[in-house]
């Protein structure tokens, strides 16, 4: 066991990225189980993974705000198909985000919830920012659709652990 701290505490001076690591597995695991309950045809635990003041934004669009409409914008997905979330970089710095290749690639870039008035307001070290890139399948009129958007979720850290605060998205 001595040996186990002597260990960790070595790494953790020696720049190992102890937290981070487990910080981008918490979030693969939220997006596992969002992806999980979209194949499951749950759109209400799909929208549970969002806080109730959240907000949800595309080009384009009005924003989704709160959980009578974030509700709403996910039972609105019929007869789902499937639904992969690939991380692309979690960070609890935004500029990390901003300055990932992938998101600089981008020819539309998802909308800044700061343009739209959207403050978030929490103790630094409970917001993460996550990089990805979405490709969601449903059925509708008896056709495969699939829509493949880049996305960046705000998370914020609470009681029931990471929940989303911001969902902006570009196709």
């Amino acid at each position: 066991m001595r040996q186990k701290i002597v260990i960790v505490i070595w790494m953790v001076l020696a720049g190992f990225p102890l937290f981070s690591q487990s910080l981008e597995e918490d979030i693969k695991r939220q997006n596992e189980a969002m992806e999980e309950a979209f194949e499951a045809g749950d759109m209400k635990k799909v929208a549970s993974f969002y806080l109730d003041d959240a907000v949800l934004l595309s080009p384009g669009n009005e924003p989704v705000t709160g959980r009578k409409e974030i509700d709403a914008y996910w039972a609105n997905t019929k007869d789902p198909v499937s639904w992969e979330l690939e991380v692309i970089e979690v960070s609890a710095d935004e500029k990390d985000i901003y300055q990932n290749q992938y998101y600089e690639s981008l020819e539309t870039k998802p909308p800044s919830w700061r343009n739209r008035g959207v403050k978030i307001e929490a103790d630094d070290q409970a917001i993460v920012y996550q990089l990805g890139r979405s490709t969601l399948t449903s059925r509708w009129q008896g056709k495969e659709n699939t829509s493949v958007v880049s996305f960046i979720l705000v998370w914020k850290y609470t009681d029931e652990g990471y929940r989303i605060i911001v969902d902006t998205y570009s196709w």
